[in-house]
């Protein structure tokens, strides 16, 4: 996990230099209207999807099921808004389903040392109004478990687990992790909730590969990350609703040698995307310049527009770097105050 930490520090330093703390109307370019009317946009409308993720339907369908089971609620062992702890969240997702499996199958084997026998405990399984509990009622090539959504006399959904492998993981956070999941969510025939995962371990049971879609509906979540390669390392998460992007974060490092300690980095490139505005950075950490701007790119687009950048001014007090969005028109800004609400409530996701 120290490589893929590495990548995410680099990438949050870049990103937390973004956050914390006219116009030009030739084509191809965006006024400093344009450009504030965009992220004022994506300050109101990703801040308000944001909030109704706990009361998506796909959400609900899942932790009915857990009540049901008296699992864990697999979105609460760790905020889905924290994106340092994306990868965790969905480890903490999966194995709450793993609880849910073993109370409603009453045979899978999921604490302690023992593996989840997938095999074993494929079947149907229903809801039972009278006994309250889950009873097996047929055989199948999957595990199917029916039960109702909240206040349903009957079993309207339908949970389905078509594929899981594990292997041991002793040295990691669970004796056992997951390196393939395919399972799903149906209500009345609409699917939910989805998970799809395929996850490579290194030799301290961290996941160093992946890729991973996880469908709350109407949101989805895609990351994918590869730390196996000798001397680079990249990182990409995208959390969309109804197939329109919300925020995407991504980067990419490459390094001098094997070591990939922040002392190797030799480049870097990175990206954060509110709906259609773009913060795009790139730096070259082997070459020297007395402004940290000449070393670190950071470029503003509004759709194909270019709409300026942000430069980095040192305060002369604190030694911190404080930015400035710089529009196209040559006026500058505070980020931090266009950003306004949105810049706290990422820093959270961050």
């Amino acid at each position: 996990m120290k490589h893929q930490k590495l990548i995410l520090s680099f990438f949050l330093l870049s990103t937390v230099l973004i956050l914390s703390s006219c116009g030009d109307d030739e084509p191809g370019k965006a006024s400093k209207d344009e450009v504030k009317a965009a992220l004022q946009t994506a300050n109101d409308q990703v801040s308000a999807d944001m909030n109704s993720f706990t009361t998506s339907s796909g959400y609900t369908a899942m932790n009915q099921l857990s009540t049901l089971t008296d699992g864990s609620n697999p979105f609460g062992r760790k905020s889905a808004r924290k994106r340092e702890q994306a990868i965790e969240n969905l480890k903490a997702g999966v194995y709450a389903i793993r609880g849910t499996l073993k109370h409603a199958t009453q045979q899978a084997r999921v604490i302690g040392d023992e593996p989840f026998d997938f095999d074993a405990n494929k079947g149907v399984y229903e809801w039972s109004f009278e006994g309250q509990n889950f009873v097996r009622t047929g055989d199948s090539e999957i595990i199917e478990i029916w039960f109702p959504t909240e206040g349903s006399e009957t079993n309207d959904a339908k949970f389905r687990m078509t594929a899981y492998e594990e292997i041991a993981t002793p040295n990691g956070d669970e004796a056992y992790s997951p390196t393939l999941i395919m399972a799903s969510i149906e209500v009345d025939g609409t699917k939910e909730l989805e998970l799809n995962a395929e996850v490579e371990y290194n030799s301290e049971d961290q996941p160093v590969k992946g890729d991973i879609y996880y469908f709350a509906n109407p949101f989805a979540l895609e990351i994918s990350f590869d730390d196996t390669k000798s001397k680079s390392s990249s990182f990409s998460e995208t959390l969309s609703k109804s197939g329109k992007v919300l925020i995407g974060f991504g980067a990419s490092v490459t390094f001098t040698d094997a070591t990939k300690d922040e002392s190797s980095v030799s480049s870097a490139s990175a990206y954060v995307q509110l709906l259609n505005v773009k913060f795009a950075m790139t730096g070259k950490m082997s070459q020297t310049a007395e402004d940290i701007n000449d070393i670190v790119n950071i470029s503003v687009r509004v759709g194909e527009k270019q709409g300026g950048k942000v430069v980095l001014e040192q305060d002369a007090t604190t030694g911190e770097f404080i930015p400035y969005i710089k529009y196209n028109d040559g006026s500058t800004e505070l980020l931090s105050d266009i950003l306004q609400d949105l810049s706290l409530g990422l820093e959270g996701l961050l």
